[in-house]
C-alpha cells in the first residue's frame, strides 16, 4: 500500500519518522469524494510511524511510504473472520454432537472467545514484528 506522508525528524541513519494519515479501504479504488466512508476517512487521525529511509529525505519533506499489503491484509483476515468461523464451527460441532440448541451455541460463543483471543494474540506478535514502513519517493 503506498501512502503520502510528512517527514517529522530523522531517527537514527537509514530511519526517519513521519506523519501518515489513515486511508480508507477505498481509497485505491476511487476518489470521487461520493463514498460516505471516504467522506469520513477525510478527518481521519494521523499516525507517526519510524519509517526505513534509503534515499535521504529530510525534515519536511513529503514523501511516498509504503507498506506491506500482505500483513495488513493477513492481520484484517484473522480480526474479522477468525471469530466468525470459529462460532460457526463451535455451533455446527454442537449439534453434530446431538447436543442441545443452548448447548450448541454456547460452544459457538466459546469458539468466537478462542477467536479473539487469536485476534489478541497477533496484534501482540505484530507490535514485536511491527509491519514496517519504507520510503519510496521524495514528492517535494
Amino acid at each position: 500500500m503506498k501512502q503520502s506522508a510528512q517527514v517529522l525528524r530523522s531517527v537514527s541513519p537509514g530511519y526517519v519518522e513521519v506523519k501518515v494519515r489513515r486511508a480508507s479501504a477505498c481509497a485505491s479504488a476511487h476518489n470521487c469524494g461520493s463514498c460516505d466512508h471516504c467522506s469520513m476517512m477525510e478527518n481521519a487521525p494521523e499516525i507517526v510511524v519510524v519509517a526505513q529511509d534509503s534515499i535521504g529525505a529530510g525534515p519536511g519533506d513529503t514523501v511516498t511510504v509504503e507498506t506491506a499489503t500482505a500483513g495488513v491484509l493477513g492481520a484484517a483476515a484473522v480480526l474479522y473472520l477468525t471469530p466468525l468461523l470459529l462460532f460457526f464451527v463451535g455451533y455446527f460441532l454442537g449439534s453434530a454432537l446431538g447436543w442441545a440448541e443452548g448447548a450448541a451455541i454456547a460452544l459457538g460463543g466459546g469458539g468466537f472467545v478462542l477467536g479473539l483471543l487469536a485476534a489478541y494474540a497477533l496484534d501482540r506478535y505484530r507490535r514485536k514484528n511491527q509491519i514496517t514502513f519504507r520510503v519510496t519517493a521524495i514528492q517535494s
